[in-house]
């Protein structure tokens, strides 16, 4: 699979690994793939992302982390992650 920047480049915007929290969920994991094998928690920075790849244990699971937080440039060749992409980077505050 792509990385979210890569993905998001593709389409003129930008990855930020804030943003990618607010599409680590079950639910909204479920509104992209069809998650035949339901959810599953696991570790990487490459998630949230469905297992595409019928090698995996989890083939046709949509994965999510509680505990490691997902980078933008992260990602595996055997998943389809799930993006958040913005159209500009957020302004930084005057000092």
């Amino acid at each position: 699979g792509q990385s979210c920047s890569e993905e998001c480049k593709r389409s003129g915007r930008l990855c930020t690994d804030a943003e990618l929290e607010w599409v680590n969920s079950c639910d909204e994991l479920k509104r992209h793939f069809r998650c035949e094998a339901g959810c599953g928690h696991q570790v990487g920075v490459e998630l949230p992302a469905y297992a595409s790849s019928k090698t995996l244990d989890t083939y046709q699971q949509c994965l999510v982390s509680d505990i490691a937080f997902s980078k933008c440039d992260a990602k595996f060749a055997k998943t389809s992650r799930l993006c958040r992409c913005v159209s500009h980077t957020p302004q930084q505050a005057p000092r």
